[in-house]
């Protein structure tokens, strides 16, 4: 029968591949996850900035 120590190195690469698979899906998921929230925060600029423009631009039409 093998030993304790004997278990754990025989498992070991395979228990290391899966944290790496892991930390590689968690890594791509955040990017994912970021890049929606950078388009929503984008997206909720432009439209201030936009309203911002068109109020500028009609007080200058009512001088």
């Amino acid at each position: 029968m093998a030993s304790f120590r004997d278990r754990v190195n025989a498992h070991l690469p395979i228990v290391l591949q899966f944290f790496s698979t892991a930390s590689l899906v968690v890594i791509a998921l955040s990017a994912i996850c970021g890049s929606k929230s950078l388009k929503q925060l984008a997206g909720s600029h432009e439209m201030q900035g936009l309203s911002e423009m068109h109020k500028g631009h009609m007080m200058q039409k009512n001088r």
